[in-house]
């Protein structure tokens, strides 16, 4: 899921970018371009140089745990670092956009306080970065949050989901599924392996439910559309990726998005009994159809964007994609 983005924001990964008038394009000097907004490459390498140790001592750390003489950063390692560094920066132009759509503002004393309560000065170079990053990542999360909170008690999707056994399977699936209202391949899955034409709010969980975090993909994908998304793999260091195109990969057709809910009961939890960084993890679904709509661009050199999972991957058979569906699929009654 979300969980490596999470960790950036929550481990001070630095939010930056410069704004143009015009739509740039990617190109020599350019690391992405988010809607209207460019991202340089000299920044994120700048971060990169700034993190560098901060890394280092992390992975000998890591090698050490683990029985392993320790090698110092290699080429993987840093590129790896690279795509977290330009995922959150990204991710914080997508939450500005976000926020002025809102009408969000958030209170420079709050921020403050919260910097203060972080450590400050020490929580800032500790991690690798300056003051400055330190409050605009916490302006982030502050925001993000507030997006999640508006969201969450009116928020419900109705989907179909599959796990199909490698990435060209549930390609194909998707596509019938982005023409066909039926079921179609997902009725050959087992029952376990799928869901079909299921109403889910994020604070509701049911017995036997599959979807149970208000961070699911399901919660931030646009409505009519399907889309196929690779499994989120955690190696060590310097161990090589197994192929992602042989993995088992998801198919989600989202036949109606809806901040229309009804208000929460019974089981349904209400926003305001959700801890912070659960909001935080949702907020960052919430924005998710944003990102679709303006648009993210990435160099090559630093790998390709997935929409599924808001995050930058490599190599680029790792990326979802996410396709609308047919003007002419319509869809009977949906179950409560």
């Amino acid at each position: 899921m979300l969980r490596r983005i999470v960790l950036a924001l929550v481990a001070l990964t630095a939010l930056t970018a410069c704004s143009t008038t015009t739509a740039p394009q990617v190109g020599a000097g350019t690391a992405a371009v988010v809607g209207n907004v460019a991202i340089p490459s000299d920044l994120i390498e700048s971060r990169l140089r700034t993190a560098a140790p901060i890394l280092a001592q992390a992975v000998d750390q890591q090698a050490q745990q683990e029985g392993r003489q320790g090698s110092g950063l290699d080429a993987a390692t840093l590129a790896d670092q690279s795509r977290e560094l330009l995922t959150t920066s990204i991710l914080h132009e997508v939450i500005a956009e976000a926020g002025r759509r809102e009408g969000i503002a958030v209170d420079p004393a709050q921020v403050e306080q919260r910097v203060a309560a972080a450590g400050g000065v020490q929580a800032a170079t500790s991690a690798g970065y300056d003051l400055d990053t330190l409050r605009q990542l916490i302006t982030d999360q502050l925001v993000v949050a507030e997006i999640g909170r508006r969201q969450f008690d009116r928020l419900q999707v109705t989907v179909d989901v599959g796990t199909f056994g490698d990435k060209a399977t549930a390609q194909r699936a998707a596509a019938q599924l982005a023409v066909d209202p039926g079921p179609g391949p997902l009725a050959t899955l087992p029952p376990e392996a799928r869901i079909v034409a299921s109403t889910l709010r994020p604070g509701t969980t049911q017995p036997g439910e599959q979807v149970r975090t208000a961070s699911s993909l399901l919660f931030g994908l646009p409505g009519r559309t399907v889309s196929i998304s690779a499994p989120q793999q955690q190696t060590a260091p310097g161990t090589p990726q197994p192929d992602p195109t042989t993995q088992p990969w998801t198919v989600v057709r989202v036949r109606d998005r809806s901040l229309n809910a009804p208000a929460p009961s019974g089981s349904t939890v209400p926003a305001a009994l959700v801890d912070t960084r659960t909001m935080i993890q949702f907020g960052l679904r919430a924005i998710q159809p944003l990102a679709d709509e303006i648009g993210v661009q990435v160099n090559p050199r630093y790998g390709t964007w997935d929409p599924t999972q808001v995050r930058v991957v490599a190599p680029p058979s790792a990326a979802g994609t996410i396709t609308p569906l047919a003007p002419t699929v319509t869809f009977g009654p949906s179950s409560p």
